[in-house]
């Protein structure tokens, strides 16, 4: 669609949007005996400079008509540099109008994530594109670049224009997304596992979600909690609202209100001079996923109850109070009520996050879900591998004899380490237990009550039964705690019958 504007000289003038990508233009490479010479958009600027530039471009008035767009939006010229952009934009950057206008967008391709670095690409090569993905400011987002043409098809800047991907529909021509979940999960690993107990949760969790409940998944480390709050947050999907990731055991006492509520731009507490999104804008209108909860300190659980009994929050440095418009998702692999009990979490922040809770079990206590976890995770390691592994049927047969102490994280672990090891078939002696959660030793454990008097011999000799001991409870088998601990199985049993 055209938009019009009127000129100073009264004159109309078209701002045209590109409608297609592979369109001829006067800036397309020309081709010569079968050479193709490209030009960008630096290599053309005296070029574009030459044509008629419609005047309302330099207009007071079209920084007011950005202002009014409902999407962050910047005018771009056709060099690269930003001529005008919306208070809209620089809150999803993150960085302030002054740090923007009169810049080459390129030069914030590294601050502000992959999206934008696609965007300055499509630019240099004077070229429509629609990216989704997420910036570094952590929100999910649409993006559009379109070339602004004059009548006879010369560029002479550009529009771009970018929203939340969950706050308005979704354009059905979105190419090259960028996907969430590999940009911030690393890998396919964390996709959820399609089993039915796994999904009935994941279900039963966004339902709760959707109706506005916070939820909580506990259980023992490795069990999935955190593929599961993913899943339930629909992190990854273009058209679900945002999904932040807050690490607890990653914010001290000191940190935890300007990463938590942000930082106000120009505010004392500002070293940055263009302020800091605070989690909670950041995951305005979704979802606040409080990764081992547990680890907040007493003082930031006390600011997190007033945040979510109140649903507002100020910034550091502002007394504007603002709405927490989230829904939380927390988990830990700590046994709560312990917790509460010992008076080490706060009760009353435990029923704010804890409307629908969910366990997720060991997966000792689900043995019938190893073949297919194994299943998943094969066809995983298997992508781009040569030659694909097969598990041979006395590996599978020690894959559900085990009793897996790490749960899915180990069960991972075994996979990769038979990746790694066999060629075409995992065999039996490719089934080799990761030691440290095999033995796992306490960190503050003192497993000998040797008198002062005791020697060292002594000692080393209980210290060496206990570790054996552990092992074969944490492998349920002698001879996996015997490959595991690194020594033959006759070694083990002599070890053994030793002490009783």
């Amino acid at each position: 669609m055209a938009l019009s504007f009127r000129s100073h000289g009264g004159r109309g003038s078209t701002l045209r949007p590109d409608s297609t990508a592979q369109s001829q233009t006067p800036h397309s490479p020309p081709r010569r005996g079968g050479l193709v010479m490209k030009f960008y958009a630096n290599d053309v600027t005296n070029l574009a400079n030459r044509r008629l530039r419609p005047s309302f471009i330099d207009d007071a008035q079209f920084g007011s008509f950005l202002e009014a767009l409902p999407d962050g939006a910047a005018l771009l010229e056709v060099d690269g540099k930003i001529k005008l952009v919306n208070s809209k934009l620089e809150l999803l950057l993150n960085l302030a109008g002054g740090d923007l206008v009169g810049s080459e967008l390129a030069k914030h391709a590294k601050t502000a994530g992959p999206v934008v670095q696609k965007l300055s690409a499509a630019l240099q090569q004077l070229k429509r594109v629609e990216v989704a993905g997420l910036l570094n400011s952590q929100r999910s987002v649409v993006a559009s670049l379109s070339i602004l043409r004059t009548a006879d098809g010369g560029a002479y800047g550009a529009l771009l224009t970018m929203r939340e991907a969950g706050r308005h529909g979704r354009s059905a021509d979105v190419s090259d997304n960028f996907r969430f979940e590999a940009e911030a999960w690393g890998s396919a690993r964390t996709r959820l596992v399609r089993l039915p107990p796994i999904e009935a949760i994941a279900k039963q969790a966004r339902t709760a979600l959707e109706r506005g409940a916070n939820v909580l998944f506990t259980g023992e480390t490795g069990t999935g909690k955190t593929e599961l709050a993913l899943a339930a947050g629909r992190a990854g999907d273009p058209e679900a609202p945002p999904f932040i990731h807050v690490r607890c055991g990653m914010l001290s006492d000191d940190q935890f209100e300007g990463e938590m509520f942000g930082i106000e731009p120009g505010s004392p507490m500002d070293t940055s001079t263009r302020g800091k999104l605070g989690y909670l804008e950041a995951a305005d209108g979704g979802i606040l996923f409080l990764d081992q909860v547990t680890d907040l300190s007493a003082s930031s659980q006390s600011k997190l109850v007033a945040v979510l009994e109140t649903q507002t929050f100020s910034r550091l440095g502002s007394a504007q109070r603002r709405q927490a418009r989230v829904r939380v998702i927390a988990a830990t692999s700590e046994n709560l009520s312990d917790q509460v009990a010992s008076g080490a979490f706060r009760g009353d922040l435990y029923y704010r996050i804890a409307v629908m809770a969910f366990e997720l079990p060991p997966l000792r206590n689900q043995t019938g879900l190893v073949e297919a976890l194994a299943d998943h995770h094969l066809r995983r390691l298997n992508l781009g591998r040569k030659p694909q592994l097969r598990l041979s049927p006395e590996f599978m047969d020690r894959l559900k004899a085990h009793g897996y102490p790490g749960n899915i994280r180990e069960l991972v672990n075994i996979l990769e380490r038979a990746a790694a090891a066999a060629d075409q078939v995992a065999l039996a002696e490719h089934f080799i237990v990761p030691t440290p959660t095999a033995v796992s030793i306490p960190r503050h454990a003192d497993p000998i009550d040797a008198a002062p008097s005791a020697n060292l011999k002594d000692m080393v000799r209980e210290f060496e039964a206990w570790v054996i001991e552990k092992s074969i409870a944490g492998n349920r088998s002698k001879r996996s705690a015997a490959k595991s601990l690194g020594i033959d199985i006759a070694t083990l049993v002599r070890k053994t019958k030793q002490r009783q």
